[in-house]
């Protein structure tokens, strides 16, 4: 996940449901509406999230395992970590 996507997940699985709107509120510097509301879309996508109704508007629901979600994190780290090492190792 890349760190804004990270930062929606955070707020959604502290969150039992979350709106587009609720998210938006919690995000540091955050983007447009329509930009959390693609960013959720496509965290359903990739399995992360789902949605439901509640009344006119979409709710949602983290499904992703925590430990997946961990392991996630772990992975985008250690990644990040390598490729920081080949970029000095270059220099």
């Amino acid at each position: 996940l890349g760190r804004r996507e990270r930062q929606i997940m955070d707020i959604v699985v502290r969150r039992p449901r979350s709106s587009v709107a609720e998210v938006l509120a919690e995000l540091p510097d955050p983007p447009s509406y329509s930009a959390v509301r693609g960013m959720l879309r496509l965290l359903e996508d990739k399995g992360y999230v789902r949605h439901e109704w509640d009344g006119p508007r979409f709710v949602y629901v983290a499904t992703a395992d925590p430990v997946r979600l961990r392991e996630d994190a772990l992975a985008h780290l250690q990644n990040r970590e390598e490729v920081s090492r080949e970029n000095a190792e270059r220099a």
